[in-house]
C-alpha cells in the first residue's frame, strides 16, 4: 500500500507529465474549502441558473489537484456542460445521474459536430444545442449543470496507486482567478485550470 507521500508525489509526476501540462498542484484544505465557497458564490450570484456540481464533489475526496494546461491538452470525451431537467423517466435514454440524481438532458455541449441527430435540435452557436422534445415538465425551471468528468489518466494507474472516486471538473471564473492567484499561475486565457479529485489510500488521507 502506498504511503502518504509516495502516492500524492506520484500523482502529481503523473499529471505533470501530461502534454499541454504547464504546472501541477495540490490544493491543502483551507484552499479547496475557498474554491468551493467562490464557486458557491458565483453560482448564487449568477443570471443564468447554473451549478457547478464538480467541484462542490470534490470536497468528498481526500485530495484535490489544479493542473494548469494549454490547447494541446486533450479534449473531452463527453460534454461538461448540460442544460437539464430534474427528473428524469425510468429508463430514459437521454438521461444522466449525478450525485445520485437522475436529470434529463434538454441541451447538451456539442462535442462531435458531424453526428447524425434524429430529432428537434435549436442550435446555440456552434458548441452548444437544445432538444425542446425532451422537456417533460414546462413549469419545472432548468438548469445548466457541469456535472464531474472521467480522467482516464488517473483511472489508468488506480491498482498501482490505490486511489478511487476519481473526477475532474473545470472551476468558473472566480475560482480560477483564486487558484492562479494562490499557485502563481499566469493570468493568460492561453491556459486554463482544471481540478482532479480522488480519495487515497488508507494509510494515505489525510
Amino acid at each position: 500500500m502506498e504511503n502518504p507521500q509516495s502516492a500524492s508525489t506520484r500523482i502529481l509526476q503523473l499529471l505533470g507529465g501530461i502534454a499541454g501540462v504547464h504546472a501541477v498542484r495540490r490544493l491543502s484544505a483551507e484552499q479547496l474549502r475557498s474554491a468551493c465557497e467562490l464557486e458557491a458564490g458565483f453560482e448564487s450570484s449568477s443570471v443564468i441558473p447554473i451549478h457547478n456540481i464538480g467541484v462542490q464533489l470534490l470536497s468528498q475526496r481526500d485530495a484535490c489537484f489544479v493542473l494548469l494546461k494549454d490547447g494541446r491538452f486533450r479534449p473531452p470525451k463527453v460534454p461538461t456542460v448540460y442544460l437539464v431537467e430534474e427528473g428524469a423517466p425510468a429508463g430514459s435514454p437521454h438521461a444522466i445521474c449525478v450525485d445520485e440524481v437522475w436529470y434529463t438532458i434538454v441541451g447538451e455541449e456539442i462535442i462531435d459536430e458531424g453526428a447524425p441527430r434524429a430529432e428537434t435540435v435549436i442550435p446555440l452557436g456552434s458548441s452548444f444545442a437544445i432538444y425542446p422534445g425532451r422537456r417533460g415538465n414546462a413549469a419545472l425551471p432548468c438548469t445548466f449543470i457541469l456535472p464531474p468528468i472521467a480522467f482516464p489518466e488517473l483511472e489508468g494507474q488506480v491498482e498501482g496507486l490505490g486511489i478511487s472516486r476519481i473526477i475532474s471538473i473545470s472551476p468558473s471564473l472566480a475560482a480560477d482567478g483564486y487558484l492562479r492567484t494562490a499557485f502563481d499561475f499566469p493570468p493568460t486565457n492561453r491556459l486554463a485550470t482544471l481540478l482532479i479529485g480522488c480519495d487515497l489510500p488508507e494509510s494515505a488521507e489525510e
